[in-house]
């Protein structure tokens, strides 16, 4: 359970949503004429109903990330940082586990869970830092990367110098290098 929540900051901006726009569109796009089954032969009814099944989770998923886009934030609270984007991603980060706070730029890999210009959410797999947690308004450059009980955690908060302000007093036991 979360503290008393100190502070809340926004993410830095970002045009990312339009990317998850654009693949949700065009998800929906080849979704539909699976949904005319008037233009499917009887013989491949079959193949129209692996393609819903595949073509509607995902285009859900692609929905649920672009509603929750304006819900990403960073809390400090008296306990924990807080990183959250709607339901997709909640990370919470004890101070007393805290080994590690830096900006910094990572190399991404072609291996992600939900990583593209403007946009990084979910553990993403990075050549220079193996996996992150990441839940940023940016995939690579100039990354808030916190190290906490072995775990690393990515965010991009809209006023850094503020939030590392917030951040510090918390981290007294270990000092915070940007």
């Amino acid at each position: 359970m979360a503290g008393t929540i100190i502070t809340r900051f926004k993410p830095s901006r970002s045009y990312g949503w339009l990317w998850v726009a654009g693949l949700t569109a065009l998800i929906a796009v080849s979704a539909f004429p699976l949904l005319r089954p008037d233009l499917v032969p009887d013989d491949e009814r079959i193949a129209v109903w692996i393609g819903l099944a595949i073509m509607v989770p995902l285009l859900a998923y692609m929905l649920t990330t672009l509603a929750s886009l304006p819900a990403m934030r960073y809390d400090v609270t008296t306990d924990e940082v807080v990183l959250s984007c709607g339901p997709l991603v909640r990370y919470r980060i004890p101070y007393v586990s805290v080994e590690d706070v830096r900006r910094t730029t990572l190399t991404p890999t072609l291996w992600s869970s939900m990583r593209m210009p403007g946009l990084a959410l979910g553990s993403v797999l990075y050549a220079d830092v193996g996996k992150v947690r990441m839940c940023a308004t940016r995939m690579s450059r100039d990354i808030l990367l916190i190290t906490a009980g072995g775990r690393r955690y990515g965010l991009t908060p809209a006023d850094e110098a503020a939030f590392i302000a917030a951040l510090s007093p918390m981290m007294r036991a270990h000092p915070i290098s940007t």
